[in-house]
C-alpha cells in the first residue's frame, strides 16, 4: 500500500513540474519590446563589436561584446530595438582596427525567437 502511494505521489509531482514547464516556453520569445543581437561574422576577421543604439527601455546605450571569429555569436543579456549601430574590430576589447560599421534595424517584436542576426562584413 506504501509503495502504491509514493509511486502516486511521485507520478502527480512529475505531472506538475511538466505542466510548469510547457506553461513556460511561451515566455522564451522576446514579445514586445526588442530582440537580442546575433552577430553574425562573414568578414572571417571581427574579435569584437561595439553595439551603440537603444534598449528596451529607450535609453542609447553602448557595450563592446567579444566575439567569435568567422563565426555566428549570439550577445545574451542586452535587449535592443530599432536603429542600433555595430562596429567590428579585429582584436578583443574593441581594439585594434576598426573595419567595418553599419546601421541595422532591430524589431520590436518578432515571432521565431530572441535573438536577430546582425552581420559583418
Amino acid at each position: 500500500m506504501q509503495i502504491r502511494r509514493k509511486l502516486a505521489t511521485a507520478a502527480v509531482t512529475l505531472a506538475v513540474a511538466g505542466a510548469g514547464l510547457v506553461a513556460g516556453t511561451g515566455s522564451a520569445f522576446a514579445g514586445a519590446n526588442g530582440q537580442q543581437i546575433q552577430i553574425d561574422d562573414a568578414s572571417g576577421r571581427a574579435q569584437s563589436v561595439y553595439i551603440k543604439g537603444s534598449n528596451q527601455n529607450g535609453s542609447t546605450v553602448g557595450k563592446c561584446f567579444n566575439i567569435t571569429r568567422d563565426s555566428s555569436t549570439k550577445l545574451g543579456g542586452w535587449w535592443w530595438k530599432n536603429n542600433v549601430e555595430v562596429t567590428a574590430y579585429t582584436y578583443n576589447n574593441c581594439g585594434g582596427g576598426r573595419f567595418y560599421t553599419r546601421n541595422a534595424w532591430i524589431n520590436t517584436t518578432q515571432s521565431w525567437g530572441d535573438f536577430q542576426v546582425v552581420s559583418v562584413h
